[in-house]
């Protein structure tokens, strides 16, 4: 699918078109009345017509344009982002596990080099190691 949007393709509004509220469809119809005007009696019934038609076909256009959209670049960004948000997630979580782990060894060296110490000191002592 193109990156070029084609001018003349009416399928999907353009920032450029005229906004009317409620309906963008409206819109199209009004711009198209004041670039080429004729006669009031069958702007009405076109209208009418160009509404409940065009909305139908437009509705069509854009699920199919963003299925496939959906189904290549769109899959494409999806991935990248779930990619980043998971990396991101993943550094964060071996920050948190590396302090959690560095919380729990602190507490675990001052038992460790207490133990140490005393068994040092016995020994320099002469005396047998105490049973902690």
């Amino acid at each position: 699918m193109s990156d070029e949007h084609d001018i003349h393709d009416a399928s999907i509004p353009l920032l450029t078109d005229t906004l009317v509220l409620g309906n963008p469809l409206r819109a199209r119809v009004a711009v198209a009345v004041e670039q080429a005007p004729v006669a009031q009696s069958g702007t009405a019934a076109a209208e009418d017509g160009l509404l409940a038609h065009d909305a139908d076909a437009l509705v069509e256009r854009l699920r199919g344009r963003c299925l496939t959209w959906l189904t290549g670049d769109g899959r494409n960004v999806i991935e990248a982002r779930c990619n980043a948000a998971l990396q991101e997630h993943t550094h964060w979580l071996v920050g948190h596990v590396s302090r959690e782990i560095g919380l729990a060894l602190e507490t675990e060296l001052k038992g460790w080099v207490r133990a140490a110490v005393r068994e040092e000191l016995a020994a320099r002592a002469g005396q047998p190691p105490a049973q902690s």
